[in-house]
């Protein structure tokens, strides 16, 4: 579905990726992770069209995506959840969800969009006429890919969903990214700092290490690699 070969990236002069090389299968979740810097939200922005590749082949679904512009990006089927959530706090859950829609003309498929979103997160039924900004932060993650989801896309990107949540939130959350894999069949490209629930969900997953992949194969493999235990999931 994803193909990212020999990726060059910049910011101004600093060369964020190094040339990354990667894929991801329909239907994968596909965990990215690594410490600080190295270069997973750069990946994300620039497989999303956030961000220009200076050099190398990004393609999505057999055509090229370098250089197309991020809306046209959404358009084909890749929908991303940006770090930190960046709901619109003054409007409520229900304009967050139509304003994600924005490119659905159809007012019908756009409600049964809601009504699907309300059914994977119960909870922003509750909330369905809430401000988004006085909602918890677990509760605005639900919402930041309830919204993501509303242009049904093939893949999505998740960059850090679980930053600064409670253990409660994070656990859920987590669960409904296997819920949308499984039912939905969604194809997931996530960014996480938490390794051991990334690798717990992810079906393979790639090692970053300042914007190079330094690791890569099956999840539970990686999980079990002595290099990675120590670096990222807190083991000696």
């Amino acid at each position: 579905m994803l193909d990212l070969q020999d990726i060059h990236t910049y910011y101004g002069h600093i060369h964020a990726l190094k040339g990354v090389s990667m894929h991801i299968n329909q239907g994968e979740i596909v965990a990215l992770i690594g410490g600080n810097g190295a270069g997973k939200t750069t990946t994300l922005r620039t497989v999303s069209g956030m961000m220009k590749p200076r050099s190398g082949q990004l393609s999505y679904q057999g055509g090229s995506i370098a250089g197309v512009p991020a809306h046209r990006i959404m358009q084909q089927g890749i929908s991303h959840v940006p770090e930190g959530r960046r709901i619109f706090p003054q409007l409520t859950v229900r304009e967050n969800l139509e304003v994600g829609a924005y490119t659905v003309t159809d007012k019908a498929t756009v409600e049964q969009r809601i009504q699907e979103g309300f059914t994977f997160f119960p909870r922003l039924k509750e909330r369905e006429n809430q401000l988004g900004g006085t909602m918890s932060g677990g509760e605005q993650q639900m919402l930041a890919i309830a919204r993501a989801l509303m242009v049904n896309p093939k893949l999505l990107l998740l960059d850090e969903p679980s930053m600064g949540l409670s253990p409660l939130f994070v656990e859920a959350i987590f669960d409904i990214i296997g819920l949308l894999n499984r039912e939905r069949g969604t194809t997931i490209l996530l960014v996480e700092q938490n390794a051991n629930m990334a690798l717990s969900i992810a079906h393979r997953a790639y090692v970053l290490q300042t914007g190079e992949i330094k690791l890569s194969g099956n999840a539970q493999d990686i999980a079990q690699d002595e290099s990675v235990r120590k670096a990222y999931l807190g083991e000696d």
